[in-house]
């Protein structure tokens, strides 16, 4: 066997169906022995083989080219059927059925989606057998394109997988040279500036000092946007196990990291009680931080910010979003804040990657941070959804799943 073919065996050998496909065809015909070869110009290769004839082929096994009826299937394109090959005028003196001792034969062409013919499914036995029939001839057709089908889903998905390690390898790339070769120039930056402002602070004018300011400022978010797009990048590729959590405890972590934040704003949260749900524990914690923090970042100048956080778990065909499982139960989390809120028209765009839509504090935020909680719920098999209302405040909602 050519090592080549390793693969292509594999690919056919993946085939759950391909095993009944063959039962069926010995079976419904009477014929003792059906395979898929792979079939080329020079090869004719076993790739899954029905064998009551104790002919003794197994996947990988060759047969010389020369002495198959397949090789005239991939020449023409076209079947060939043969009922009782002494009575058959075209075949009865071929040294073909003689070398193997057939008197009936069928050989269909598999072709692959984008024309390129694979191979045969090819069935035979010693006695003579009533194959040349629209019934028969139809059912190898159709289990020819069968194959074919299952065939280019796996090639599909091997080119899947291939651009998923392609843009795995970028992420790796990007997360070094964001974590230092990025990151590293913009720390020099902030710190220079520092000291330009630290030794020269007496002789700089103001607009120099404006200036110079602002270049630390820039330089400043210029990082935070690079530790956000590497969390990003991290979970994506997370394989973090799900333990269940009460969410409680995620509340309470996150409202230890943001205490001081809701103390410079006067805010209030109000906190239902939480379930426990299987979650991603260092994620779902990232998640509640970001819509906390969202809440702080678009608060309203006009009055104290107020946070609450609800829940309640139900089947997914009881809640009012079209994209859950019916028959999934979920845990719907709910936090809405009386922020400056945002334009309806962008409950969808506002997850988009760098997308910042108020204009005053977008200096505030990356643009990053919805996107990332996105992803965390997509990590989940839940769903985060937006809904703002323009100097009301904003409201998202959480869809996880209580089992994974």
């Amino acid at each position: 066997m050519i090592e080549n073919y390793n693969q292509t065996i594999k690919d056919v050998q993946s085939i759950k169906i391909l095993p009944t496909i063959l039962d069926v065809i010995v079976q419904s015909t009477g014929l003792g022995f059906a395979v898929v070869a792979k079939v080329t110009s020079k090869k004719w290769v076993t790739c899954a083989v029905k064998d009551n004839l104790e002919f003794g082929l197994v996947p990988g096994d060759e047969l010389d080219i020369k002495t198959t009826f397949c090789r005239d299937v991939r020449r023409t394109n076209t079947l060939v059927v043969i009922d009782h090959v002494n009575e058959d005028e075209k075949f009865c003196n071929n040294p073909i059925p003689i070398q193997y001792g057939f008197q009936s034969y069928i050989s269909v062409p598999i072709v692959l989606q984008n024309g390129t013919f694979f191979g045969t499914l090819c069935a035979l036995d010693p006695a003579p057998n009533k194959l040349n029939n629209s019934k028969v001839i139809g059912m190898f057709t159709a289990y020819a394109e069968l194959i074919s089908f299952h065939l280019d889903a796996i090639e599909k998905l091997r080119l899947k997988d291939l651009e998923i390690q392609k843009k795995d390898f970028l992420l790796e790339s990007f997360d070094f040279v964001s974590s230092h070769d990025l990151q590293e120039p913009l720390r020099k930056i902030q710190m220079f500036s520092s000291v330009i402002l630290e030794k020269n602070c007496e002789t700089l004018n103001s607009e120099t000092i404006k200036y110079l300011n602002s270049i630390k400022n820039e330089s400043q978010r210029m990082r935070n946007i690079l530790n956000d797009l590497l969390v990003f990048s991290e979970f994506k590729k997370s394989s973090q196990e799900f333990v269940p959590i009460d969410l409680n405890v995620i509340v309470e972590n996150v409202q230890k990291r943001l205490s001081k934040d809701f103390s410079k704003c006067n805010g209030e949260i109000v906190i239902g009680d939480l379930p426990k749900v299987p979650i991603m524990p260092d994620q779902i914690e990232q998640l509640f931080y970001i819509l906390m923090i969202n809440a702080i970042t678009f608060k309203s100048n006009n009055c104290n910010l107020e946070l609450s956080i609800t829940s309640k778990i139900e089947y997914g065909s009881d809640l009012a979003y079209e994209k859950l499982d019916i028959g999934t139960k979920y845990c719907k989390l709910v936090f809405t804040d009386n922020g400056i809120g945002f334009d309806p028209r962008y409950n969808e765009k506002i997850f988009g990657m760098f997308n910042r839509l108020d204009t005053e504090k977008q200096s505030h935020s990356t643009g990053i941070g919805l996107t990332i909680a996105r992803r965390i719920t997509e990590n989940h098999k839940g769903f985060i959804i937006a809904n703002g209302e323009l100097n009301k405040g904003a409201t998202f909602t959480v869809y996880l799943p209580m089992t994974q």
